[in-house]
């Protein structure tokens, strides 16, 4: 009875044992996982932003903590430090509440600079319905190139909201072969977000070819009804035009 006994104890530290040395306790995982934050706000440090399992420099799922909060969101980015996710805390819809601001950038490289805003509500976790600059500019952004004078002259037209810009561009070096240019302008190549001064502003930028932009689209946010939406845009041409 005594050996039987001693046999029963030994295998339970033995499987104590296993059980401790091969199964690290999930808690610690995610500790560590999270141990270095992409970002964290300028206004409280407690608020930060950490990528789950990047690689190769991107992330495709994040963990917004905010205080003794913390929730898991299915947000793709960059995680290099030069690209890395821009982190706000500020009452960005007038309630007298924060919300935590989140600028990711999707691409960057040369004449390519592609960014996403999202903004969560620090009460429920949850994020606001954001309108994107893209697809307002999609909707409301009209725009022609033509080309005059035996292709000697390029005249733009940009149309918002009934509203026409025009310019006549009269010199660049890249108007040797205007021919090449587009027929409207590209708005899908730089699209910007800025969290730093109220209310927030995107800017989207025209090209009539991969390097020439010729302006700037300036969108301005505004909060209706549980929504973040894009209200006034205004156009602004680039030097020389």
């Amino acid at each position: 009875m005594f050996k039987l006994l001693i046999v029963i104890l030994l295998s339970m530290l033995l499987s104590s044992s296993v059980m401790t040395t091969d199964h690290p306790s999930s808690s610690m995982v995610t500790e560590t996982a999270l141990s270095h934050p992409l970002a964290s706000a300028p206004e409280d440090p407690s608020v930060r932003l950490y990528a789950v399992s990047p690689s190769q420099g991107l992330f495709h799922s994040a963990v917004l903590e905010i205080g003794q909060q913390r929730c898991t969101l299915q947000w793709s980015g960059s995680a290099d430090i030069s690209t890395a996710p821009q982190l706000f805390y500020r009452d960005v819809n007038e309630d007298g509440i924060r919300e935590a601001i989140v600028i990711l950038t999707r691409a960057s490289g040369t004449g390519v600079e592609l960014q996403e805003l999202h903004i969560v509500n620090v009460q429920t976790m949850e994020e606001y319905a954001v309108e994107s600059a893209e697809n307002a500019v999609s909707q409301r952004v009209h725009s022609s190139v033509e080309l005059r004078d035996h292709n000697r002259q390029v005249h733009i037209a940009v149309m918002i909201d009934g509203t026409t810009h025009t310019m006549d561009p009269k010199a660049s070096v890249f108007y040797d072969d205007p021919a090449q240019f587009t027929k409207h302008l590209d708005f899908s190549s730089v699209v910007m977000y800025d969290a730093e001064q109220f209310p927030l502003h995107a800017t989207v930028s025209g090209s009539v070819s991969p390097s020439e932009f010729v302006g700037d689209l300036d969108l301005k946010y505004v909060y209706e009804q549980g929504r973040f939406r894009v209200g006034p845009i205004k156009f602004e041409a680039s030097s020389p035009f």
